[in-house]
This record gives C-alpha cells, structure tokens and sequence, in this order.
C-alpha cells in the first residue's frame, strides 16, 4: 500500500503524503474543502479489507471511536468506505511518538510522569466505556508540542484503538488466534484469554519498565519466543540490572507485571496513584535520576 493513494481523492478528502505504515494499513495527510486544518487518515489494508468479519470489526470500532472525547485520545471524525478502501479520519498530530522520542532522550521517573499521567487517565475513559486498547507500545503513544502563550505545551495522545476490544460485543475474531505487539502483550492476550483493564496496564507497565531502564523486560530472536516468555518467564527486576533503582518504583512495575490479571492493578488510575506513592516515598531528588541500562549485548 506504501504511498499508493497519494494524490486520489477518498471520502471528499484529497489524499497528500504517506505519514505512517503498519502491517494493518497507512496513515497519510489529508485535507478536505471547508475544514480548517490537515487531517490525518487511516486506510486499511486491502488484506484485511477482503475479510468479511474483518470489515464489520472495523466498522464497529470506528463506530464507537468515533463517539469517544478525551484530550488525551486522538478524535475520530468520521468512518467510511469509498472505492473499497475502509477509513478513519481523524486529526493529524505534529509530533513525534514515544518510540521516536525513546531513540533520543532517556527518561528519569518523573520525566516518565508526563507520559504516564495522561495515559492512564486515557485508558480509564475508554475502559469505563468497555474499550480495552489491545496494542499498547511506544510507537501508539505521541507527543505534540504546541506554544501555550509564551510557554511550550506537551499533550500526549493515545492513538491506534485499531485493535481495541469492545467487551459488550460478541467475538468476531478466530479463537486462538492473538493480535497485539508480542513485546507488550499480557500473559492473557497471548493466550487469547478474556481481556480485562488489567490486560492493558500490563501492557502499559511493560512501556514505562522500557522508559526508566531503556530495555524492555523479554528479548528473543522470534516474536513468538518474546510472547511466551511473557507467559512463562519473570521479567528481570530492575535493581538486578542497576542496583540503585529505588524499590518503591520496582514494586509498581512488579506488581503491574504480574502473570495474574487479578493480582495486578485493576485499573489505569490504580496504577498511576501506585505511581505517584512511589515517587513520593523516593522523594524529588532520586525520582529526578535516570537509571537507563540499554538492552543486554545479544539484543543490540
């Protein structure tokens, strides 16, 4: 699909440059006649476009997306087809992702706050909703930066519900078939076990574990090893990668990491309090140190 529908006109929108590719479509630029700014568009894969159940999913989800208003949520505007291709519009974020900003900065537990405050406060309100986001990983978390007066102001957004779950609905997926990143994905999704909120702040902790130690808690040379390894192997903990990392904020990632979704946090807000104790009995100055260790040798 790389680049394919520059130039053509899909939905009254005109199709500008490609933005973004992911195995289950593209992202491009997009402007219509009479709307103020550029909006973003997302147009599925024409492999998934051919899959019945697929197409209704995907519609469904839009459907509801579409009815969704957070601040730290990417609006959808508006969900359709035209020439075959099925698409959300919604509004384009200059910035860059949290996978991008990983690449250049590290990130102490505080700085690690300004991400994982709004998040969590996204991922209650589509949880509260019965959403359960499914694919939650640096590259679906962005950052745009606007001027606020004489002051710059970060919002981070949520993006790609592309996967989420909404729980009031039947299943419309193969069983035993699991959709995700294998990096970020919970014990139970791997499975392809009932999801619930717990499933994504596992998912969430794995980020924030990668944030403040520059690693992420499993490697393996296949996909499918680094899923099982959520299943069956403990993640390191992190004062066994650098002995100086404060307890308090290895007791949150523990516990959010935890193979049983019912021992672990229960919701986004539970974790972010959980969070903010840490940092509260770290205090400013340790809260304020990078830990950063990198990935193990055979993964660099």
């Amino acid at each position: 699909m790389t680049g394919e529908l520059t130039g053509r006109a899909l939905g009254g929108f005109q199709i500008g440059d490609l933005v973004g590719e992911g195995g289950m479509g593209a992202v491009y630029r997009a402007t219509r006649p009479g709307w103020p700014q550029a909006m973003a568009i997302k147009v599925l894969s024409n492999a998934y476009a051919q899959d019945r159940e697929f197409r209704t999913r995907f519609m469904r989800e839009g459907q509801v997306l579409s009815q969704l208003s957070h601040e730290n949520i990417i609006p959808v505007y508006t969900v359709g087809e035209d020439a075959g291709h099925l698409y959300f519009v919604m509004r384009y974020i200059k910035g860059l992702s949290l996978h991008e900003l990983m690449l250049k900065r590290r990130f102490s537990p505080v700085a690690a706050w300004q991400i994982i405050r709004p998040l969590t406060s996204a991922l209650d309100y589509a949880h509260e909703r019965d959403i359960i986001h499914r694919d939650i990983k640096p590259a679906n978390i962005l950052i745009e930066v606007e001027k606020d007066g004489e002051k710059l102001r970060n919002t981070v957004f949520l993006a790609d519900f592309g996967l989420s779950k909404v729980l009031s609905w039947s299943a419309l997926t193969e069983s035993g078939i699991s959709v995700g990143t294998p990096q970020y994905m919970s014990p139970e999704q791997v499975m392809d076990y009932p999801l619930t909120p717990a499933s994504d702040v596992y998912a969430l902790a794995v980020v924030v574990y990668e944030m403040l130690l520059g690693r992420l808690p499993f490697y393996a040379r296949r996909p499918e090893q680094v899923a099982f390894a959520h299943i069956d192997k403990n993640p390191p903990l992190p004062t066994s990668l650098i002995a100086t990392f404060p307890r308090p904020f290895e007791d949150v990632l523990m516990t959010a990491l935890r193979k049983d979704p019912a021992t672990r946090y229960q919701t986004a807000g539970d974790f972010a309090h959980a969070y903010s104790e840490a940092a509260r009995a770290v205090g400013p100055e340790a809260s304020r140190v990078e830990y950063y260790v990198g990935p193990p040798p055979e993964a660099r």
